[in-house]
């Protein structure tokens, strides 16, 4: 993801810019990689791409809460960057966390506040939580982690003083994830680019159960392959998962 965004649709497909298929001359095809500019995310509603530092990704507002429940807290998508120095490009084929510290980027909201203040920023696949404030977008985090694989920087963001677990999902909702997953353009309702699907949740309201999920495979299907891995974030709408946009 440059700083630049671009949409072709209403939502995206996600992954960062040292996964698959980044542009002609894009570092990922390089021979060596700079972390500098950041990442290229699919976040998906269809097939757009999302650049770090242009509009993208808060959950659509949710409806009204049954009562005596508190509304969610609003979720923003963060790129992590270690700020590491040009190295030659990872070809990890399974999650591989590195402890490091870095910056978030949290991308801007098409609808809604942006992130301010103090937040909480959750790696769920890696099992990380920081906290950290925002000052111009950008989160400095002195402790966190990556993971040393192509198209997995993407963080979730909520406001500070956010109660967050780190969950999985239960066997019901992978099963709603797959079906929604499966419908997007990037995958061309390929039932077979969701081999390998990794998940993970985090808890928003304290109930035990999954209210925002990443996901990390094959975020691009053509011609007969996985032509990208990259993530997907989704959050419970009542019975229904729709995709942070």
């Amino acid at each position: 993801m440059t700083t630049a965004t671009t949409r072709r649709d209403r939502g995206a497909v996600a992954r960062l810019t040292r996964p698959g298929i980044a542009p002609p001359g894009g570092a990922c095809r390089a021979r060596r990689v700079e972390h500098a500019p950041g990442v290229r995310m699919f976040l998906a509603l269809g097939l757009a791409a999302v650049g770090v530092g242009g509009g993208a990704a808060a959950a659509p507002a949710p409806k009204a809460s049954p009562p005596g429940k508190p509304p969610p807290p609003p979720v923003w998508i963060g790129v992590f960057d270690p700020r590491l120095p040009v190295h030659a490009p990872w070809d990890n084929g399974k999650l591989t966390p590195v402890p490091h510290g870095g910056a978030v980027r949290v991308l801007a909201p098409d609808e809604g506040p942006a992130a301010s203040g103090d937040v909480v920023i959750v790696h769920p696949l890696l099992g990380k939580l920081a906290t950290g404030k925002v000052d111009q977008g950008v989160v400095v985090l002195a402790e966190f982690a990556f993971d040393q694989r192509d198209g997995d920087d993407g963080v979730i963001v909520v406001p500070g003083g956010t109660a967050v677990t780190i969950v999985a999902p239960n066997t019901a909702d992978v099963a709603a994830i797959k079906a929604t997953l499966v419908k997007t353009d990037a995958l061309a309702g390929v039932r077979r680019a969701l081999a390998g699907l990794e998940l993970a949740a985090i808890d928003l309201d304290g109930d035990g159960k999954a209210d925002v999920v990443a996901t990390y495979g094959c975020t691009a299907w053509f011609d007969g392959s996985c032509q990208a891995r990259g993530q997907f974030f989704l959050a419970r709408r009542g019975a229904r998962w729709v995709f942070l946009e």
